[in-house]
């Protein structure tokens, strides 16, 4: 006599942990029913029931119409609150901090931004945070007991040369003295990190699907995310890709090796170099004192209007090189989904984007399954998103954390 196999079930070690499961079917579901909720999650109709009014009750999950009617009475739709409870995202940067309240869903429901310089004072900046979000809560409508954290990006090394001094949240711990201004719990992780949280927490992405964020700021690291968390290696160092090796003719890194993407192929890098044609920053029409951010940004607007000019081959050269990073990790990792993210790609992110596919044609991996390839809106604005869904993943999926 056979038997029948037993469905999969969401049931955790302990009641928490199963509706911390369910709630992260919810959000992967956008909209979904109790009866097709039972049925994905392997539970009981009670069990379910429980569970949401437990969410409902919370604020956490709202009714959200009804279903299209299969004959009977049409089913009622669950989805994650927007109403109730909020998280705040936070990037730390220079000149500008971008200070974002978040809905339960990963949308934004309001931004401020605070201007900031090195020789700041910290604590009179995050004084300016605190007031920040304190009118952002009243903007909405809302008050202090309604958030559930706030999560912090940090940018990565953004000076290979080791020329900049070390900015001001690199010198204090942010966490203890912005908790202690504004008494709510705050986390900190590094912006791929952030990049890739938001992509999973908003993008309708399941925990059985793994894949990498490449986040292109001043640098270019990768967001790694497996079985529904971020992948951080022993000392919290995966997905440094500014280390691999991607130029045979590249010059040599600070980290002793060369031709690593951190000098041949990050935006910085590439600043950098133009910063050393002072013909082509002439025909820019920049001054060799300009930031070098506005470099990047103004090679990258030129690589776009004038595709057959010096400025595209650069570009295009620092796409390959990323690309070939990429292509690394694809292979290493078994990925079917690379999602470029970022300010740094905000100018000529449609050159990396194709760059990127193209040299995923030819890989190993592609000859074994599709691998797609994804291209963000990108901005502060969306990194600090990326903060907000840190807390959001964190206090309202912990199952994923272990």
């Amino acid at each position: 006599m056979s038997s029948e196999p037993s469905r999969p079930t969401l049931r955790g070690r302990s009641s928490a942990e199963t509706r911390s499961a369910v709630l992260d079917l919810i959000r992967s579901s956008g909209e979904i029913t109790r009866v097709e909720l039972s049925r994905r999650a392997g539970l009981t109709e009670a069990t379910i029931s429980k569970i949401v009014s437990e969410l409902i009750a919370n604020g956490v999950v709202v009714n959200a119409g009804r279903a299209q009617s299969t004959g009977g009475k049409p089913a009622t739709l669950l989805r994650l609150s927007t109403t109730e409870l909020f998280s705040v995202g936070i990037v730390l940067d220079l000149p500008q901090i971008v200070v974002v309240l978040s809905s339960l869903d990963g949308a934004a429901a309001g931004t401020a931004e605070i201007a900031a310089t090195r020789e700041d004072d910290p604590d009179a900046v995050l004084a300016r945070i605190v007031v920040a979000i304190h009118e952002l809560l009243a903007e909405h409508g809302t008050t202090r007991e309604s958030l559930i954290g706030i999560g912090v990006a940090l940018p990565g090394r953004r000076d290979y040369q080791g020329a900049n001094p070390l900015d001001w949240w690199e010198q204090i711990s942010v966490r203890e003295r912005l908790e202690k201004l504004i008494g709510i719990e705050v986390l900190l992780e590094n912006d791929a990190n952030c990049a890739a949280l938001q992509e999973f927490w908003s993008g309708g992405i399941t925990p059985e699907r793994d894949f990498v964020v490449v986040y292109a700021a001043d640098g270019v690291g990768a967001g790694i995310v497996i079985d529904g968390d971020v992948y951080r290696g022993r000392s919290g160092q995966a997905g440094e890709i500014g280390h691999v090796f991607v130029d045979g003719d590249g010059p040599e890194c600070w980290c002793g090796r060369r031709g690593c993407l951190e000098v041949t192929g990050t935006p910085l890098a590439l600043a950098h170099r133009v910063h050393r044609m002072p013909d082509l920053l002439a025909e820019l029409g920049l001054d060799p004192d300009v930031p070098l951010r506005a470099i990047y940004a103004a090679v990258a607007e030129r690589a776009v209007a004038e595709p057959g000019g010096r400025a595209a081959e650069l570009v295009w050269g620092a796409a390959e090189r990323v690309a070939t990073a990429i292509v690394g990790m694809v292979n290493t990792l078994d990925l079917d989904l690379v999602v470029l993210a970022g300010p740094g790609f905000a100018d000529a992110g449609k050159i990396y984007l194709e760059t990127t596919r193209a040299a995923l044609e030819h890989t190993y991996v592609r000859s074994v399954h599709p691998v797609e390839v994804r291209l963000r809106a990108s901005g502060t604005d969306s990194s600090a998103l990326g903060a907000a869904s840190l807390v959001l993943h964190r206090r309202l999926t912990p199952h994923h954390a272990g």
